[in-house]
């Protein structure tokens, strides 16, 4: 009975712990993968949404992730631009991927023949720690990050149609192989992370000591990866800037740091923000800087005496294979976030998304071969007092965490506070006050932002926005002139140095406008600033003629296709204007919305 309750159980707890986000509303990547993201807005584009990487209309990243995208393209055609549907969303893959982590448990314990009552109990308890534990809420509330809660669904999905695979035979064997492919397909296809659980797999067949079974899982791998290269790789892609790279001797003191870190945030999950650094940032040397450095040094030392306490763990465990063997997942998840590669963080909350999940499920087994339910022991009584009051703290915390995320302002001035005060958080806070015309709060930000990173490009671009709305035009001249690189940048520069020519002459320089759309990757917000640049200037047969080459590499844009049908209107061609009208209204289900003037969240 608690097996068939258990999922219930699950879906109503997520749902009561991240109720309110329902009324949060799109922060920080949303913009760009919800708000201006062409492929999300049709059916009919479902096809084209695999043949590119996310952020089409946004910085190129290296995120090849189209099941994403496609949960956003069914969003959008349900709840158009309406974020509490979003949200929804996100908190059911959440409750999904706990589900499907409950039965992958509860069938691994059975692998290793634990009596039914109990590893559903076992595999419940560590569920539920894993589901509404504060750390998760980074992919939960925040809509951007649902790669994660999917590619969890779908890879905890394959285990267990896996596991069930090694103990039937016949038809059944070949069904659940086929569903177990085709999960690992799906986990690989919503976020790169998903790989891991192929090498999962790989681990828990090679254990079982079966020629049968370790054969089997290498062949699933190999199609699976061969099917996803087959459909990454010949997908459109634009390389983002190389990431700054952390040097070889400073990548262990990272590692041992992180360690630290994410212990800490496991253990006591009080103070989360989005924005997180292990890395030492030295600024003189005055007291702050020196505090700052010393308690990285402490953070150091822990992560050390952890790094050693859990390869004391795992020589313990040894002699229980269930341990041992979740304790082994645990670190093969870990092992790609935990600093030896660079990535574009040192640490994020969200990157304990899976490996957490076989951690507390190997806590859980521990604790029920320890005996902890029944001990009578004061030490027992006292350790069993504790535990249930970190577990009823864990869906307070989360639920009040999901407040963090209310709305563009509240996210950004909030990580600011609790410690995320990074370059990139500061750039975004003054880009906010800028949107908003508070242009002393917004160069007070950028100026914070130069003094943590003083070659910060995208720092001096915002600055020389509200230089331009102050007409400090000697200052915006100085702040644009030296934007030469990236090609993306220097794009944006010329832009801007477009908008500054105009505020000082009254004048605008096609010319510069027509650079800046061919400097750089393709930029559609630049593109259709000289497009309507040419068509107020009364060249319409120009605009069109640009219109057109930038529907050749982007046939699927449905503003593309709703501005050509109004420029074709104004020159008198209806019949052209009525089939440009018709791709608009084909590759957005809510043209209709948008053009009505439909107020955006």
């Amino acid at each position: 009975m608690k097996k068939i309750v258990a999922p219930f159980l699950l879906l109503l707890l997520a749902l009561a712990t991240y109720a309110p986000a329902l009324r949060n509303g799109f922060v920080w990547d949303d913009q760009a993968l919800i708000l201006t993201d062409p492929l999300i807005r049709s059916w009919r584009l479902i096809g084209e949404g695999f043949q590119h990487f996310l952020f089409t209309d946004a910085a190129a990243s290296d995120f090849y992730r189209p099941l994403q995208r496609l949960s956003y393209t069914v969003d959008y055609a349900a709840f158009f631009l309406s974020p509490a549907g979003y949200h929804l969303v996100s908190i059911l893959w959440h409750a999904a991927a706990a589900i499907a982590l409950f039965y992958f448990a509860e069938e691994f314990l059975a692998l290793g023949r634990m009596e039914p009552r109990r590893r559903v109990t076992v595999a419940l308890f560590a569920t539920l720690v894993w589901m509404l534990h504060p750390v998760q809420s980074a992919a939960v509330i925040y809509v951007a990050g649902r790669a994660d809660p999917l590619a969890a669904a779908f890879g905890f999905l394959a285990l267990f149609l896996a596991l069930r695979m090694l103990r039937a035979d016949g038809n059944r064997k070949w069904a659940f192989g086929l569903g177990a492919g085709l999960a690992f397909l799906g986990t690989a296809l919503s976020k790169e992370m998903g790989l891991i659980f192929l090498l999962a797999w790989l681990i828990i067949a090679f254990a079982q000591r079966r020629r049968t079974a370790s054969l089997g899982a290498i062949g699933l791998i190999a199609c699976v990866l061969v099917a996803y290269l087959g459909l990454r790789l010949p997908a459109e892609h634009i390389p983002p800037p190389p990431a700054r790279s952390i040097p070889l001797l400073v990548r262990p003191i990272v590692v041992a740091r992180a360690v630290a870190e994410y212990t800490c945030l496991v253990i006591f999950p009080w103070h989360l923000h989005m924005e997180r650094d292990v890395e030492t940032h030295p600024n003189g040397f005055g007291a702050a800087s020196m505090n700052a450095a010393a308690w990285r040094e402490l953070q150091t030392l822990l992560g050390l005496i952890l790094v050693a306490a859990a390869m004391y763990a795992f020589w313990r465990a040894r002699q229980r294979p269930a341990i041992f063997l979740l304790l082994l997942l645990a670190a093969a998840c870990y092992l790609p976030v935990s600093g030896v590669i660079t990535l574009n963080a040192t640490v994020a909350e969200h990157w304990l998304y899976l490996p957490s999940a076989f951690l507390f499920l190997a806590a859980a087994v521990a604790l029920d071969s320890l005996g902890w339910m029944a001990g009578k022991s004061l030490l027992s009584r006292g350790l069993t007092v504790c535990l249930t009051i970190w577990l009823l703290f864990l869906p307070v915390r989360t639920f009040a965490r999901t407040f963090d995320w209310k709305d563009q302002r509240t996210f950004l001035t909030r990580t600011i506070a609790d410690g995320g005060d990074s370059a990139r958080m500061l750039i975004n806070l003054g880009g906010l006050e800028l949107s908003e015309g508070h242009l002393e709060a917004a160069q007070k930000a950028l100026e914070q932002a130069l003094q943590k990173e003083p070659e910060s490009p995208l720092a001096r671009l915002n600055l020389a926005a509200v230089a331009i709305k102050e007409r400090d035009f000697p200052r915006a001249h100085t702040l644009l002139n030296g934007l030469t690189d990236p090609p993306e940048i220097r794009a944006r520069a010329e832009e801007s140095l477009a908008v500054l020519e105009n505020r000082e002459s009254g004048e605008v320089n096609l010319q510069r406008l027509r650079l800046a759309a061919r400097i750089g990757p393709a930029n559609w917000s630049i593109e259709k600033r000289y497009i309507k640049a040419l068509a107020d200037f009364n060249f319409p047969d120009r605009a069109i003629i640009e219109l057109k080459t930038c529907l050749v590499a982007a046939p699927y844009r449905a503003e593309s296709w709703q501005m050509m049908s109004e420029l074709l209107g104004k020159i008198r061609r209806p019949n052209e204007a009525a089939a440009a009208l018709a791709e608009a209204e084909a590759d957005d289900v809510h043209l209709h919305d948008r053009s009505s003037g439909s107020p955006l969240p």
